[in-house]
């Protein structure tokens, strides 16, 4: 009979792989998150609270006209302005109504890049019924990441990514830009795009993927471009 362990040997975790990198200076520890959901979200919230408020107008002043049309209380005049301001509410209120419902889930829910041992993660969750969609990104498929301002006196700050590897449109977030679409010289590479970010956030993620990065050589800074 085989002879028991010893009682001075460590218990191995089951199903936990042991470290592949054992060294003080490994980042498999290190997991950041930066927030992309900015003033914008903020906007879309109030638009959509204003909107449903003239909705409700809507629905009062032609019910209302209909009440006074149903008692013949009204004249041609008090019913021409009712219909008026009813037709202004429909397409302030519910028609609107149509665009906001369909785009505010992505504009409010929770989206951002973090960056962890593995890679970059570009990320919008699900919400409601935003379906969610987002990318991860290893580290050996990037050769670098790079900001880019574009504009004269107002800037639109963006992060460059440029991988070695090919990726589809449809593997990316569909808020990631071409060079082509922002007319900005395109690099000989099997996938380049770009994410447009708020300046303080930006400044952010560079410090970030230089931190968790095990190069931070890939993170290229730019003065503005012209």
């Amino acid at each position: 009979m085989a002879s028991p362990e010893s009682p001075d040997a460590p218990a191995a975790l089951s199903g936990v792989p042991p470290d592949p990198d054992p060294r003080p200076e490994s980042v498999s520890h290190l997991r950041r998150y930066v927030s992309l959901r900015g003033p914008n979200a903020r906007m879309w919230m109030t638009a959509a609270y204003f909107s449903a408020v003239l909705t409700v107008g809507f629905v009062l002043v032609v019910g209302s006209m209909l009440w006074h049309v149903s008692r013949e209380e009204s004249t041609v005049g008090s019913v021409s302005l009712w219909a008026s301001a009813g037709l202004v509410m429909l397409f302030v209120g519910p028609g609107s109504n149509v665009f906001l419902l369909r785009g505010l889930p992505q504009r409010i829910t929770r989206q951002g890049i973090s960056a962890d041992s593995d890679g970059v993660t570009l990320l919008q969750e699900r919400k409601w019924w935003f379906p969610g969609e987002g990318t991860f990104i290893a580290w050996r498929e990037i050769r670098r990441i790079r900001e880019v301002h574009i504009g004269g006196r107002r800037l639109t700050h963006f992060i460059e990514f440029v991988l070695h590897t090919h990726r589809t449109d449809a593997e990316l977030p569909g808020w990631a830009e071409s060079a082509d679409g922002l007319g900005l010289e395109a690099v000989d590479a099997p996938t380049q795009f770009y994410v447009q970010v708020p300046k303080d956030p930006k400044e952010k993620i560079l410090k970030m993927i230089e931190l968790t990065a095990p190069s931070p050589s890939i993170v290229e800074r730019t003065p503005p471009l012209r």
